[in-house]
């Protein structure tokens, strides 16, 4: 031990002496040092971005979900409103169908007048009925039981309720209440976000002619968008990063460019396909949203770190 102690000394002194190469040494594990420690601290900065973004970005998914949950009650409390009206259920008892259907018309006719006419109310009797309906109306038929979620139907993309009407246990019809997906837009302009719904071309089958032809433009990946619905600027952003990255969106669960900060969520619809994704998100540019202070962090640290990287090499030279 004492011998490598020894050699020790005898090895320090001899640098001293070499002056040239001692402070050779003392430069590059200078440098070295710094080097390494200018990675860990911009590696830990990336880091913590990541985790900031990726939280951002499941912020919005529960968001979403909270926004369609709300939507279930708001239906769930004006179809209970009209379910449970003496007359309204007389009527059906009856099998007054023209009765029935001027009571659903004067309840779309306050939706209007009261500004909400995107919603609407649709009554389905159940008297003789062999599956003469689509699947979601039958499926409340058949299992007495209500039946919420998002639809394609011909004549667009809805968020919708669909219960049964039952008195003494017998089964007298089936009530609809539906809503345009695209309503959720407002809800989320309202808190300064960005909603876009991005339809799977396999679905644009089941839109009607009328609703299909001319309103709907590829995006990427067999998914449509429709145009006049949604922010131009932002589904123009995702085509022009091309496919490298929205598969990158995909991958990762967020997008972060120079305006805009993106996440999405995989939509199924009330039979649990795939009909598309919606993609969530926020202008960065000029503003002081949380994302862009993180952002600029992370750049500045970069900056600042290859700024001191390069001052010493300077120095040194």
């Amino acid at each position: 031990m004492f011998s490598f102690f020894k050699f020790i000394q005898n090895f320090m002194q001899s640098l001293r002496n070499n002056k040239g190469l001692w402070f050779t040494i003392l430069g590059v594990s200078s440098v070295v040092g710094i080097l390494l420690s200018m990675y860990l601290l911009i590696s830990m900065t990336k880091t913590v971005s990541v985790e900031v973004y990726t939280n951002i970005s499941q912020t919005y998914k529960k968001t979403l979900k909270n926004k369609i949950e709300k939507r279930e009650v708001e239906f769930k409390n004006l179809l209970s409103l009209i379910k449970t009206g003496e007359t309204f259920l007389k009527n059906i008892q009856d099998n007054k169908l023209g009765k029935i259907n001027n009571q659903i018309n004067s309840f779309n006719d306050n939706f209007i007048k009261a500004k909400v006419n995107d919603l609407s109310i649709k009554f389905y009797s159940s008297k003789d009925q062999i599956n003469q309906y689509r699947s979601s109306i039958n499926f409340v038929i058949k299992n007495k039981a209500s039946n919420f979620g998002i639809e394609v139907l011909p004549e667009g993309i809805f968020l919708l309720l669909i219960e049964p009407i039952i008195k003494n246990k017998e089964l007298l019809g089936v009530l609809e209440i539906k809503e345009p997906l695209y309503s959720l837009k407002k809800d989320f302009t309202k808190d300064n976000g960005i909603f876009l719904f991005l339809l799977d071309e396999k679905m644009l089958k089941i839109l009607s002619p009328k609703a299909r032809n001319g309103r709907y433009k590829v995006i990427m990946n067999n998914l449509y968008v429709e145009e006049l619905r949604y922010s131009s600027s932002f589904y123009g952003k995702i085509l022009e990063k091309g496919k490298d990255g929205f598969n990158q969106l995909l991958d990762d669960g967020y997008y972060l460019d120079k305006v805009y900060f993106k996440t999405y969520d995989k939509i199924s619809d009330i039979n649990g396909n795939i009909v598309g994704y919606v993609v969530l998100g926020e202008v960065v540019e000029g503003s002081g949203a949380f994302v862009n202070i993180v952002n600029d962090m992370t750049k500045t640290v970069t900056t600042v770190a290859l700024g001191l990287v390069i001052s010493i090499l300077l120095f040194m030279f």
